[in-house]
């Protein structure tokens, strides 16, 4: 993504959603980085929306833990320790788990092409190496899962989860193998969701979580100043 990316050249009704999700992509890409300063004038003419426009997207993307407020009350990127990511991921994996084995039991059909088209699509991009279009279609999937639970508070509890994480995925998918692993483990999910075992489907996602959050956490880790010895 851009900054050319981010303008909005139509006049939808609903602009402060298009900036909103604008703002949101451009964070899990990367165009926005961890602990980047916004500057609500330069997001004003990066988007070509009005500041109040601006100010209720940047209200709602701190609410989702995206954005904080950082020092002399500048607003910046959040940022993530890996004891934070840690527990995100632990969580994620309690809350998806408990999706996946709902959206077996309902044997709902649509919902089980609609995942099968997810994995379908992410395996397209892994192919072009799109690392980006694959971290975005990676989210369209866990989300399939969890709209499948048919379970409202399941469902956003489990998006507030991914859309604190959404910038990792992207740069864990750059670590060695993950991505090659990743198709390994989606592949195992569908497959189970499939065959309507709820068990084996909870245990694949599962394991995919988890390895995602060794990622994760092992390259956060990495990049946290070392602690010198008293």
């Amino acid at each position: 993504m851009n900054l050319e990316d981010l303008r909005i050249v139509a006049n939808p009704t609903l602009v402060r959603d298009h900036a909103l999700d604008k703002l949101r992509t451009a964070i899990a890409t990367g165009l926005y980085k961890p602990g980047t300063r916004l500057v609500e004038r330069e997001l004003c003419d990066a988007l070509g929306v009005s500041r109040t426009s601006v100010r209720e997207a940047m209200r709602q993307l701190q609410s989702e833990g995206l954005i904080a407020t950082g020092s002399r009350r500048a607003i910046i990127v959040s940022v993530l320790s890996a004891e934070d990511a840690y527990d995100i991921y632990t969580l994620r994996e309690m809350v998806e788990t408990t999706a996946i084995r709902r959206l077996v039991a309902h044997d709902d059909q649509k919902a089980v092409k609609r995942l099968q088209a997810a994995y379908k699509a992410i395996a397209k991009y892994a192919g072009k190496g799109d690392l980006p279009a694959l971290s975005e279609m990676a989210g369209t999937f866990y989300e399939e899962i969890l709209d499948g639970s048919g379970s409202k508070v399941v469902r956003d509890t489990g998006r507030q989860l991914l859309k604190r994480v959404s910038y990792l995925r992207l740069a864990s998918m750059a670590e060695p193998q993950r991505v090659e692993n990743g198709l390994a483990e989606w592949s195992a999910i569908v497959d189970a969701v499939a065959a309507g075992d709820a068990d084996a489907a909870a245990t694949a996602l599962g394991a995919h979580i988890r390895n995602s959050r060794t990622a994760i956490v092992a390259r956060l880790k990495a990049q946290e100043p070392a602690t010198l010895d008293a």
